[in-house]
C-alpha cells in the first residue's frame, strides 16, 4: 500500500500527463476544425451536401440552435406561458449557495455534498 508522500507525487504525474494530452487534445481539435471548414467550403463551392472516398463518408448536417438576444423577454415569454420546456433542467449552484448563505429555502431543493480531492501543483 502507497503512502501519502507516494500517492501524491502520483497524482502529480497523472495531472502532468493530463495536460500534455490536453495540450496535444487542442492541437487536433483545431487541426480538426480547420478541415472541417475546408471540407464545408469545397462541399458548398461544388454543390454537394455528402461525398465519400475509400477512407470515409462526410455529410453537412445543419441543425437550428437557439441563440437568445433578450433575456428578459425570454424570461417573460415563459412566465406569461409556463413553457418551462424552453429552459435546461439545472440549478445554478453558484445561486443556490448564495441563498442557502441567505438562509432562504427553495422548495424541492436539497443540499448534496459531493466530496473531491483538491489538487494543486507546487
Amino acid at each position: 500500500m502507497s503512502n501519502i508522500n507516494e500517492l501524491i507525487k502520483a497524482r502529480a504525474e497523472v495531472k502532468d500527463a493530463i495536460a500534455v494530452l490536453n495540450a496535444e487534445l487542442k492541437i487536433v481539435n483545431k487541426s480538426k476544425d480547420e478541415l472541417d471548414y475546408q471540407l464545408l467550403t469545397k462541399l458548398d463551392e461544388q454543390g454537394l451536401s455528402r461525398t465519400a472516398n475509400d477512407k470515409a463518408s462526410v455529410s453537412i448536417n445543419q441543425d437550428l440552435v437557439p441563440e437568445v438576444t433578450d433575456w428578459d423577454a425570454l424570461y417573460e415569454h415563459i412566465s406569461e406561458t409556463k413553457d418551462y420546456s424552453l429552459l435546461q433542467r439545472r440549478v445554478s449552484s453558484t445561486a443556490y449557495k448564495e441563498l442557502l448563505k441567505l438562509e432562504q429555502a427553495i422548495p424541492g431543493v436539497q443540499p448534496r455534498e459531493i466530496r473531491r480531492i483538491n489538487f494543486r501543483a507546487l
